[in-house]
């Protein structure tokens, strides 16, 4: 199911949402709470660095820009 299809259920009243802030569009037309101290989980992602393909090459690119200093 997409973000979409799960804006569109919560606007018709027919569920409601757990979604990423980001996913939300702006100005809202949805009530929305933000969830302070919310559950947590983590992502594992996996690759094979013999000849990864030009998909998982920029995608680790991106990782790496986004990533901590």
């Amino acid at each position: 199911m997409d973000a979409a299809l799960i804006l569109d259920l919560v606007g018709n009243g027919l569920a409601v949402a757990l979604l990423p802030a980001g996913v939300v569009p702006e100005p809202a037309e949805l009530s929305t709470v933000p969830v302070v101290d919310g559950p947590q989980r983590t992502e594992y992602l996996m690759w094979n660095d013999f000849n990864p393909t030009p998909a998982a090459t920029a995608f680790l690119a991106e990782l790496d820009d986004a990533a901590p200093e």
